[in-house]
């Protein structure tokens, strides 16, 4: 396809005007003034639209959807124990399936193509995500509280076993789409021993650690009392960024942990709304930024957000960072942008995306900029943070397919999914 005369985002973060994108073979072939031969391929007019790349979404828990409402006003861990926990026990896989692909519908509509989620049942799930026409890298986060327990024994390693396989067999249609990652749900929940055995498992497959860190501060502190060190440097300690690193929240790093992860080129995953939310506290933005960290964007589950918004949680992140730090320019509007996008896509170690670039795989959204809150359009990367609704985004395309076009999944009967997911929730809260 080719989309004439628009707008874009280019691979410097800068606004361009009246460009040219040919995309072929799921990928930016050309970005150029100049037109591309028309001749058998559908031609988008992209006036009056703006075209950046798609969202990359580095900390969820899709099928949580089905939880979305459970358990409000409650802190984290009486929220994990009284209703989170309980709950999760009684889900089936197919439970699961629809609630992946009623977060998927979500996820498109607010402009995002691929996810880092922690979860179980990988292969029901994945698969949803991979009929929407999204992309995944999916991990079971063992809980184990048993001193003894090995990480090899544990349903999560089985389940990341499965999907591994899924992936090789599936591997010509599948196309890098679906990955699999190594994954622990915190310190907290787990042993020190199945804690070495999954960053061994990781480093020994060339996995990405994906984690819970410091979310409260009651959990950093108690790690520190059980084991003299923060949870970033006894992670360290037992061998975790032998692997990439994702770690999610990471609300109350202290100087030592901001350098681990700096010096280990981990990625840190921002989830503005579950923080507040959750009254976890707020991640001091500015301070990781000046310091060089990697920053990503992540919504967290619709059971602590409570929904899957990307374009809101950037937005958040953003206004966030400049009100703790008094500052008005304490993030621009293209450094936020490019976190939410280029640096979340290189946390999932997708390296040809994430820019609008010649070669990379297209990925990209494209916003309808003649509506009355986005004029006019004297700053267009101010009036996408700040402006912009997702009901704005009128195509959303991953690996150059259109997944969603005027609010609408190509792929997801959305009836259907929001029928089966009610219904599925209803089942589960009869059995408890």
């Amino acid at each position: 396809m080719i989309i004439k005369d628009i707008k874009i985002l280019d691979e410097d973060f800068k606004v361009r005007e009246h460009m040219n994108v040919l995309v072929e073979d799921g990928k930016f072939q050309s970005i150029t003034k100049g037109m591309p031969d028309p001749e058998g391929r559908e031609v988008i007019d992209g006036s009056g639209k703006f075209m950046m790349p798609a969202f990359y979404n580095t900390h969820c828990h899709v099928p949580m959807t089905l939880l979305r409402g459970y358990g409000e006003g409650l802190p984290l861990q009486r929220w994990l124990q009284e209703r989170i926990f309980p709950f999760e026990a009684r889900f089936s896989p197919q439970y699961k399936y629809w609630g992946a692909k009623l977060g998927a519908l979500e996820l498109m509509k607010s402009g995002c193509v691929s996810i880092t989620d922690m979860y179980f049942d990988l292969v029901d799930y994945g698969r949803a995500l991979f009929e929407a026409g999204m992309k995944a890298n999916l991990s079971n986060g063992i809980v184990s509280f048993d001193d003894s327990a090995s990480y090899f024994e544990d349903r999560s390693y089985q389940d990341t076993i499965n999907l591994m396989q899924w992936i090789r067999d599936n591997e010509s249609e599948n196309d890098g789409r679906i990955k699999a990652d190594a994954s622990v749900h915190s310190e907290y929940a787990n042993r020190e021993k199945a804690l070495r055995e999954v960053f061994e498992f990781a480093a020994d497959e060339g996995l990405i650690v994906h984690a819970h860190v410091s979310e409260t501060k009651s959990e950093h502190e108690e790690c520190k009392s059980r084991h003299g060190l923060s949870p970033t440097a006894y992670f360290e300690k037992l061998g975790a960024f032998r692997s990439p690193v994702i770690a999610a929240h990471c609300v109350w790093l202290e100087e030592e942990d901001i350098d681990i992860m700096i010096s280990n080129g981990a990625f840190m995953s921002h989830n503005p709304s579950s923080n507040l939310k959750l009254g976890s506290g707020i991640a001091p933005l500015k301070k990781y930024f000046d310091r060089g960290m990697n920053i990503t964007i992540g919504t967290d589950g619709a059971s602590s957000n409570n929904n899957l918004n990307m374009l809101e949680e950037v937005n958040l992140a953003a206004m966030l960072c400049r009100g703790q730090s008094m500052d008005a320019n304490a993030i621009s509007a293209a450094d936020i942008i490019k976190a939410a996008t280029r640096g979340g896509a290189l946390a999932q170690g997708r390296i040809d995306c994430g820019l609008i670039k010649e070669g990379f795989r297209a990925d990209f959204i494209l916003f309808d900029m003649d509506r009355e809150h986005l004029t006019p359009d004297y700053d267009t990367l101010a009036n996408v943070l700040f402006s912009a609704q997702s009901s704005d985004i009128c195509m959303t395309v991953c690996d150059g397919e259109i997944i969603c076009k005027d609010g609408e999944a190509l792929f997801i009967d959305e009836e259907e999914t929001i029928a089966k997911a009610e219904e599925s929730f209803k089942k589960v809260l009869e059995s408890l």
